[in-house]
């Protein structure tokens, strides 16, 4: 199996996110990528490795679509 070679600055490098908050009790956004977890806080900037900003930007648009169907399926 040939060993891959981690680039030391892409693991340092990091994504300021905003995660907005959607209820007065939702805290944090549980992110998983390739194995590696983190736990992070709604309702303020955080910064992140780009992997997690990319899933992070994909959830939230993933949200938005959800929430635009169902006022277009409502307002049939």
């Amino acid at each position: 199996m040939a060993n891959k070679k981690k680039n030391p600055a892409a693991e340092t490098t990091t994504v300021p996110v905003f995660i907005p908050k959607t209820d007065k009790n939702d805290d944090a956004l549980f992110v998983a990528v390739n194995g590696r977890r983190m736990l992070i806080r709604k309702g303020e900037v955080v910064e992140v490795p780009p992997a997690f900003a990319e899933v992070i930007a994909h959830s939230v648009q993933a949200g938005q679509e959800a929430e635009r169907f169902i006022n277009a399926v409502a307002n049939e």
